[in-house]
């Protein structure tokens, strides 16, 4: 178990500005946001939270220091939108945010500028990003200008992954896991963050035949708990290393009806602890984090 006054890093958070709380279905309805308003309805998982509610959680759980992930916005105005308040955050609190770039591929010239641009103000990264509900392809030259640029600057990318079996929920969009380790291959000084536990790839270490799992790939915990059973942590470990695995909550996103943000992420944090073997929790909770993402 990690000792209590190590700093726990959260490799997968989201944050929007004030006039995105004040009401999120106008907001997306108005920049032609479709797929996010969707996902802003009643009964929906998403949650909210300000800045001060966000750190006061963070604070709680023992997070020290945060990922603020983009979106897989449908348009490149809301990602630019987007890029230029995550720099400010990140401008205003660097010991605590670290921010990743949004981008939207299929805009073509316009999204390579804009990466360019957000990169150049701050951002430490590209993601999250889901080709398959953007419309674009992983083999599309914007993307793979965006993704040489990353190679270059030693910048990870991050990449929404569905799992392929299991329940049916709002917003589910299969992710196909063989184009994710093809660009991989494609591109293998560039170290790729697969969200939500890699979407079962993880389990692919194990196969045989398979050609091997990229070395760059790796793996967050995001949303863990509305996933997986709490044996996924020692599974993933045992499996694909602990030096491949990033814990991160997805937060606001609430990974539990019954309780309120801030509880649900202490309670992820104390899933993790119990169920990481000792000798993987350090690096998972916060080193390898902060070896992706450059977190110094």
């Amino acid at each position: 178990m990690i000792g209590p006054m190590q700093a726990i890093v959260d490799a997968h958070a989201h944050r929007y500005p004030a006039e995105v709380l004040a009401d999120p279905a106008g907001w997306a309805g108005a920049r032609g946001e479709s797929y996010w308003q969707s996902l802003t309805g009643s009964g929906s998982l998403q949650g909210w939270a300000d800045e001060r509610t966000m750190r006061n959680d963070m604070d709680a759980a023992r997070i020290a220091h945060t990922v603020i992930q983009g979106w897989y916005w449908q348009h490149q105005e809301t990602c630019d939108e987007m890029n230029a308040a995550a720099a400010r955050w990140a401008r205003e609190t660097p010991d605590r945010f670290t921010v990743l770039a949004s981008v939207q591929p299929a805009a073509g010239e316009a999204a390579v500028e804009g990466v360019k641009r957000a990169l150049d103000e701050g951002c430490r990264g590209v993601g999250e990003l889901h080709p398959w509900v953007q419309g674009w392809s992983l083999t599309c030259e914007a993307w793979r200008e965006i993704a040489t640029l990353c190679e270059e600057r030693g910048l990870p990318v991050c990449f929404h992954a569905t799992e392929t079996v299991g329940r049916a929920y709002p917003g589910k969009v299969a992710t196909p896991l063989q184009d994710y380790v093809d660009f991989a291959h494609a591109f293998p000084k560039l170290n790729i963050v697969l969200a939500h536990w890699g979407g079962g790839l993880p389990f692919f270490h194990l196969a045989r035949g398979s050609g091997g799992v990229p070395k760059n790939l790796y793996y967050d915990t995001a949303a863990s708990p509305l996933l997986y059973k709490p044996d996924i942590w020692q599974a993933v470990a045992e499996t694909a290393g602990g030096d491949r695995i990033l814990f991160g909550s997805d937060y606001p996103l609430r990974l539990s009806r019954k309780k309120g943000l801030g509880e649900s992420l202490r309670d992820l944090v104390t899933e993790a602890e119990v169920n990481l073997p000792p000798d993987a929790a350090s690096a998972v909770l916060a080193e390898n984090a902060r070896r992706i993402y450059r977190i110094f």
